[in-house]
């Protein structure tokens, strides 16, 4: 239960953001080299034209991944995995 808690807040907290216009930044404070989940949501609407569902970052073999699923202007639903240290998108994952 408590991860299903930890999701909803996520997904309150990047609709939050979202309409407040994302005035987050995109980098951690110090030049860490990470690119925040607030970016990354920002950056894969303006580049899709589509609707954030949902957004959360998870650890995958070590490394936090932003996931993203979003509305297309389609219709279509869509999963995006953005590196958070790099913020380049990442490939489909293997299920």
């Amino acid at each position: 239960m408590q991860h299903r808690s930890r999701r909803l807040s996520t997904v309150i907290l990047v609709s939050g953001l979202l309409l407040a216009g994302g005035n987050a930044p995109a980098r951690s404070p110090g030049g860490g080299g990470y690119q925040s989940l607030d970016s990354a949501v920002s950056g894969v609407r303006q580049r899709s034209g589509g609707r954030v569902l949902s957004a959360e970052t998870r650890q995958e073999e070590g490394r936090p991944v932003h996931y993203i699923r979003l509305l297309t202007p389609d219709g279509r639903v869509r999963r995006v995995r953005i590196d958070a240290r790099s913020g380049r998108r990442l490939g489909p994952r293997e299920r």
